[in-house]
Parts: structure tokens; sequence; C-alpha cells
């Protein structure tokens, strides 16, 4: 009885020892997918304002703010590992961490002028600065991530 509870116990250890790093890297893709869709509900926000279908141009400040927020955060949302499982994110981020690392810091530097512009409330200079945001998110999306 003692034998078979101690392979028991060898087991089940093992078994968690094992599967933590998968679990990990399972969180890491969903905090990932969590944190990219929060970014696509403030560029769907904030085109449905330039665009004129709300009235809301005073959340533009605050839309700008949580976008930049993002662009400093993207380059630690891809940790070695994390890119196995159900993901978009292709192998090439993990394969050429150089052209990924130039991709993610222009989102960045994109991101952080949209804000500005945002909070300055021109409604060209923010027009402006949000294609110019959409060209550096499909800096990352067109080589990075698997088409849809």
């Amino acid at each position: 009885m003692t034998r078979k509870f101690t392979k028991f116990m060898i087991f089940a250890l093992l078994a968690t020892v094992l599967t933590a790093p998968a679990m990990a890297d399972e969180a890491a893709i969903k905090y990932r997918q969590a944190v990219m869709k929060a970014l696509g509900g403030h560029m769907g926000s904030v085109a449905a304002i330039v665009k004129g279908n709300v009235a809301h141009s005073g959340h533009l400040a605050d839309h700008g703010s949580a976008i930049a927020g993002i662009g400093k955060m993207t380059a630690d949302l891809f940790p070695k590992g994390s890119d196995m499982g159900k993901t978009s994110a292709l192998p090439a981020i993990w394969e050429k961490p150089g052209d990924f690392a130039k991709a993610v810091a222009a989102f960045e530097t994109a991101s952080a002028d949209f804000a500005m512009a945002a909070k300055g409330g021109d409604m060209g200079a923010v027009g402006a600065a949000l294609g110019k945001l959409g060209t550096a998110c499909g800096g990352c999306h067109k080589p990075f991530r698997m088409k849809k």
C-alpha cells in the first residue's frame, strides 16, 4: 500500500512539474489575447469617434492613453514559450527577434504619437495619427500574425 501511494505521489508530482510550463504558456497567451482585444476595442472606439459615428470626442485622450499604455507593454506580451498553443502569433516573432523588436518599437512610437494627438483634440491631427498607428499595427500583423 505504501509503495503504491509513493508511486502515485511521484507520478502526481511529475505530472504537475511537467505540465506547469504549458499552463504558464497558455496563461501568457490568454493574457496577450486579452490585451490585444482591449486594444482592438479602443481602436474601434476611436475610429467611430473620428468618423463621426458617435459624439464622444471628449473620450479621445483617454483612448489615446490606453493605446499608448498597451504600446509600452507589447514587447512583454510575447515571452519565449508562448508560441505553442491556441495563438495566431507566428514563429517568426521568436525566430526573427530583431525584426519583431523593430515592429514593436514602431507601434510603441505610433501609439505615443497618437496619444499626444488625441490629447490635443485636433481631429485632423487625430485622423493622421490614427492612420500612422494603423500602419504600425500592420507592421506586426502582416509578418508576425497568422491570417484569419
